[in-house]
């Protein structure tokens, strides 16, 4: 009896051990992961090198995030796009960079809304003289991929820099930005089903704030008449709906001009709406991917396909891809309860980056 039991718990003891190495085989990763920090300016940038575990010097992709708060991982609503982008690129041979933004995490220095543009295009020009410094990344094969924001970021970078091989805007501005963000609004409201008179108010308001980003003048009352509409909205609600929020404050912070309420008269949004993508695109020529999803009425491919298409073409580019993922929104998300991309988005863009790379093996 006892050495049946004493061959059973030995049978227990190997069959966990070739069990527990088998997960720790699956779940070895092909690539180190290395904290980095650097300078840009006055700032101390903390980010992730994901590289792959191959000796000699691999090509890397230095990833912009859009203009909100963001940590390295972009991380909205429990979805990390840049890590699960960092995860798949490096397993496929390609090295990644990703940051937490200025003033979140362990980056140093203000908020990302008081600064510019140019200020966080800096930010990438001092990403991409730290990649240039090491013996593990080729200097020739450095990338871009922005989301948003950063997609409009990326090829301002690019414009400016010979150092950048390739650019992936993901949903990047090409319009002016104060149109696209009215425009935005209306289609928003009109599918709410909101009455004329409605959408009417809510374009004047977008027009109010960027009149009082612009100027600074206006910034008190604008955001008092804010807060009265949402406070007229509130009142609307039936009981139960009120029930879901601990105050209106809370309820004003979900809302459309809560969520905006923090960005208005700020120095990202001024620079922002005054700036205009097209004469920086006009200067782009190294091979470039423009991705849009279906469902994106925030930048929407209709009203920057053939402005994207003539910029190049003035810039003598014909390394360019313009492509919509279907059924995809703003984050290239089909179903939001994954917390995962769209089907086939990562492969679209390991297998276009793989095209114009060389992999280390």
């Amino acid at each position: 009896m006892k050495k049946n039991l004493l061959y059973f718990s030995y049978c227990i003891i190997v069959f966990v051990f070739c069990y527990s190495s088998l997960i720790a085989q699956q779940d070895q990763k092909p690539y180190k992961e290395e904290e980095v920090r650097f300078k840009a300016g006055n700032v101390t940038l903390a980010g992730t090198l994901t590289i792959p575990k191959l000796p000699g010097q691999h090509p890397v992709v230095i990833l912009i995030s859009g203009a909100g708060v963001d940590n390295r991982d972009a991380e909205v609503s429990g979805f990390k796009p840049f890590r699960i982008m960092a995860d798949h690129l490096s397993r496929h041979g390609i090295a990644m960079l990703r940051c937490d933004d200025r003033g979140v995490g362990e980056s140093t220095g203000k908020h990302i809304l008081q600064s510019t543009i140019e200020d966080l295009a800096d930010d990438v020009f001092a990403a991409i003289k730290l990649l240039k410094s090491r013996n593990d990344i080729n200097p020739i094969q450095i990338g871009l991929i922005g989301h948003s924001l950063g997609g409009l970021i990326s090829a301002y970078v690019a414009a400016r820099s010979a150092d950048v091989a390739f650019i992936i805007p993901l949903a990047g501005p090409v319009t002016k930005t104060d149109e696209m963000n009215l425009k935005y609004r209306k289609t928003l409201l009109t599918r709410q089903g909101k009455t004329q008179k409605e959408i009417d108010r809510a374009v004047e308001v977008e027009k109010r704030m960027v009149e009082v980003t612009q100027t600074g003048i206006g910034y008190k009352d604008l955001l008092e008449d804010m807060k009265a509409i949402e406070e007229s909205n509130f009142e609307k609600l039936n009981e139960d709906q009120k029930k879901r929020y601990n105050s209106f404050d809370e309820y004003y912070q979900s809302t459309w001009y809560g969520l905006l309420s923090s960005y208005i008269n700020t120095p990202l949004m001024r620079s922002f709406y005054n700036y205009k993508p097209v004469p920086h695109l006009e200067k782009v020529t190294c091979p470039a991917l423009f991705l849009f999803g279906e469902r994106d009425d925030q930048v929407p491919i209709q009203d920057s396909g053939d402005l994207i298409i003539n910029a190049l073409n003035k810039a003598g580019n014909y390394d360019y891809t313009l492509r919509i993922i279907p059924k995809a929104d703003h984050y290239f998300v089909r179903d939001w309860s994954k917390k995962e991309f769209t089907p086939g988005f990562l492969n679209i863009l390991s297998n276009w980056i793989l095209e114009r790379v060389d992999i280390v093996k």
